[in-house]
């Protein structure tokens, strides 16, 4: 005999979906990466659902990001919401198992028009009826689209997109007079694509082997829209490439069943390479791993907000003086110059280091003087780093 508790499929004439639970709940905590309660209106707290053939459209926005995808569904062709997306997180992973989900959205009279609108969404699982506050899309802010003209398309691997933007995006500045700088640049280099950010004090390159043929790429990735399309590659990066569309003013990056649009930032991005020094003539090869440990270990232990590196034959001086003291340690180094002194802002070479060198392995720094921006490379391949000499 069926419980009384479980309620029929469809059984009333009101909006209804059934959908695949696991489905769901994959799509609902991707979107809802762009739905934090920091949002100035209430809408941008919540992903759109609306019903397509053979299933549901499902998007977020925060009106500068948008995330599109769509799961397959026994939908009611009216079925349209805004649904809160932490609290549907938080029931679909949290909520009585079950293998799927039915959806009924709950009509509430709207007192400023003549319809009946969504103002709740019941929502079955297994045995449990739970019932979340909707809202209508009408006040959905408009979909993020090319403008008439021209968009170039090209694929990028997903492990190259991911690389090239966790590798630069630590350089990008937060200067807001000068909002230009507060993105990921992408352009054409000798026939491929460059990534590369800048904050004044370094400078971060990553080179692929992305050929962008004939057609000009030369466009700024917003900060925050350059980290969520990683976050979404983050621990997904395979085979599979991303298919990209950049116009005038949007990019959209399609990957995992998600079109994520991005509009980009209005300005022109400087000329970086005029900064880029000639091949200093001192080069110091040293283990990331070793190096990285021996900075951390004297900011930490100093305060020091500035680390002096002395290169001499075979060997590393590294010192630092801060609020509670100084400190001095010696690394082996394979160095090639006359002997050199220079000095680093702390915080910006960990940065250099760990970029240059993740896994700690071999990386170089080249030098030409005290006071010249120094060219830090390492084990990742088409990554180079400038590094402006602190005067401290």
């Amino acid at each position: 005999m069926q419980s009384e508790n479980v309620v029929k499929l469809f059984t009333s004439q009101n909006p209804s979906a059934l959908v695949d639970r696991a489905e769901l709940t994959e799509c609902v905590t991707l979107l809802a990466k762009l739905c934090s309660g920091k949002q100035p209106f209430p809408i941008l707290n919540h992903i759109r659902f609306s019903s397509e053939p053979g299933g549901m459209a499902l998007t977020a926005t925060n009106k500068d990001i948008q995330a599109e995808t769509s799961i397959v569904a026994d939908v009611d062709a009216r079925f349209t919401a805004a649904l809160p997306a932490a609290a549907l997180l938080k029931l679909m992973k949290k909520g009585t198992p079950s293998s799927t989900a039915i959806l009924e959205l709950l009509p509430e009279e709207d007192p400023d028009a003549d319809r009946t609108v969504a103002g709740k969404c019941a929502i079955q699982l297994a045995s449990t009826r739970f019932v979340l506050d909707a809202m209508p899309t009408d006040d959905f802010p408009e979909p993020i689209r090319h403008a008439a003209g021209k968009f170039h398309k090209f694929s990028i691997a997903s492990a190259v997109l991911w690389n090239a933007i966790d590798g630069t995006i630590d350089a990008v500045s937060t200067d807001e007079t000068r909002y230009y700088l507060n993105g990921v640049h992408i352009h054409n280099h000798n026939g491929h694509l460059r990534f590369v950010t800048t904050d004044g004090h370094r400078l971060y390159i990553q080179d692929t082997n992305v050929k962008t043929g004939k057609f000009e790429v030369n466009a700024i990735l917003p900060t925050e829209g350059a980290r969520f399309v990683a976050s979404l590659l983050d621990g997904h990066a395979g085979a599979d490439p991303v298919k990209v569309e950049i116009s005038a003013s949007v990019a959209v990056f399609v990957f995992r069943d998600i079109a994520v649009s991005l509009k980009l930032l209005d300005g022109t991005y400087p000329d970086y390479q005029r900064v880029i020094p000639a091949e200093p003539d001192k080069v110091a090869t040293v283990a990331g791993g070793t190096l990285s440990a021996a900075v951390a270990s004297l900011v930490e232990c100093t305060g020091a907000s500035t680390v002096h590196l002395k290169f001499a034959a075979g060997e590393l001086i590294l010192r630092s003086d801060g609020t509670t003291g100084g400190g001095t340690t010696g690394l082996d180094c394979d160095y090639q110059g006359d002997e050199l002194e220079i000095a680093f802002d702390a915080r910006y070479l960990r940065s250099a280091i760990d970029a240059a060198s993740p896994d700690g392995r071999n990386m170089k720094i080249r030098m030409a003087d005290a006071i010249s921006p120094a060219i830090v490379t390492g084990s990742i391949g088409g990554w180079t780093g400038i590094l402006m000499p602190s005067r401290a």
